[in-house]
This record gives structure tokens, C-alpha cells and sequence, in this order.
């Protein structure tokens, strides 16, 4: 396993493993993937094709950088039969904060045409545009970095471009997945979302740079 930060996991080394998984998968998992101007990776969960549930149940683990497991159960009658989501992680600090954690804010543009959007994934920990990066002492530097973007249109080069720059990374070894939240992929990284991740007590305002 490659190890960065003082002996601690590369969430995107663990990560770019699902996610060569999830693009060879992309037909079945009815997904699309495409490139850049640039040449950084766009695998399209919702925008243009309809995307599903198990495609879902993979991008919430990519979302934790390799560090979680995330299944389907049957729901209790008594909770009216919907389907439960089950998470596990080994290190749900740093799956939750340092990877899944929604809190980069990207934006490009003003008025009715702006695009914004909320980065999540491990390629967060490589940016490190965030303070809460110093706070948990942890810096990802491998060669790779995958972001998760909620949004319902494909960033624009100037987004695409920021990402890179930040990363210092070539845009070939970018990739972006694109969950809109009304989409059925889009979906279920969601509620997999922990309280320490999302809640208003604790978790850390998205940083907007």
C-alpha cells in the first residue's frame, strides 16, 4: 500500500485503483467517460446518462479514498422496507476529513452562467487548498488525484485548469466524477456521509480558493 504523511495511506493510491475499476466498468455501470481539452479524465455519473445505484456504492468508496466499505441491505419493516446503506471504514477520520468531506469550493464565472461547485474525494488531500489539511497534518502526494464534483454540467477549462495547477499535477492524471444529486449515483454518496463530515458541529466550512 503506498503510504504518505508519516507513514499513513495515499487515499488517491488506494483510490485510482476503483477508479481504473470504475472506468473499465463504465458501459455496465452506465457511466460515460471522456477527456478534457486538457486531457483531464470526466466520468459522467447522471449528467447525460442515467447512472445507477451500484455505480453509486462505488464512487461513495472512491469518495473515501479507498478507506471505507459501502453496501447495500434490506431495509427493517418497520422502517417501511427502504434499502439501508451500510459504511465501514478503518480510519473514518481520515476517509471522512481528509478525502469524503465536501469542503473545496470551486468557482468560475458571475451571474446566471457561474459555475460552482463543491469538491469532495481524495484529490482534495493533494490541493490541500483547505486549513484543515494542517489541522490533521496530512498531505497526499501521489502522482494522481480524483475529485468528486455534485454538479449538473461539466466544469469549464478555466475550473479544470485551477484543479491542475493547484494539484501541480499534469491534467492527465486528474480525474473528475460528476454525480448530479438528482441522479440515482448522485445519490447515494450522500447519506453515506457520516455526522464528523457534514454536520454543522465540527465540520469545517468549504473553503472557498
Amino acid at each position: 500500500m503506498a503510504e504518505d504523511s508519516a507513514g499513513k495511506p495515499s487515499v488517491n493510491a488506494l483510490a485510482s485503483v476503483q477508479v481504473a475499476t470504475l472506468i473499465r466498468d463504465a458501459a455496465a455501470l452506465r457511466l460515460a467517460v471522456s477527456k478534457t481539452a486538457a486531457g483531464a479524465t470526466l466520468i459522467d455519473a447522471g449528467i447525460g446518462v442515467r447512472g445507477g445505484m451500484e455505480a453509486g456504492r462505488r464512487i461513495a468508496e472512491i469518495c473515501m479514498g479507498g478507506l471505507g466499505m459501502v453496501c447495500f441491505a434490506p431495509g427493517a419493516v418497520e422502517l417501511g422496507n427502504f434499502e439501508q446503506i451500510h459504511v465501514h471504514s478503518a480510519d473514518p477520520v481520515l476517509a471522512c476529513l481528509a478525502s469524503q468531506y465536501a469542503g473545496w469550493s470551486l468557482s468560475h464565472g458571475e451571474g446566471k452562467g457561474a459555475y460552482q461547485a463543491l469538491a469532495s474525494g481524495p484529490g482534495r488531500a493533494v490541493a490541500r487548498r483547505e486549513p484543515l489539511f494542517d489541522e490533521l497534518g496530512y498531505a497526499d502526494r501521489y502522482h494522481s488525484a480524483v475529485f468528486v464534483l455534485e454538479v449538473e454540467r461539466e466544469p469549464p477549462p478555466e475550473i479544470v485548469d485551477k484543479v491542475v495547477r493547484d494539484c501541480g499535477l499534469p491534467a492527465e492524471h486528474i480525474t473528475f466524477i460528476l454525480t448530479p444529486t438528482r441522479s440515482l449515483a448522485g445519490r447515494t454518496p450522500t447519506p453515506v456521509r457520516p455526522p464528523q463530515a457534514t454536520g454543522p458541529s465540527g465540520a469545517p466550512a468549504a473553503n472557498r480558493s
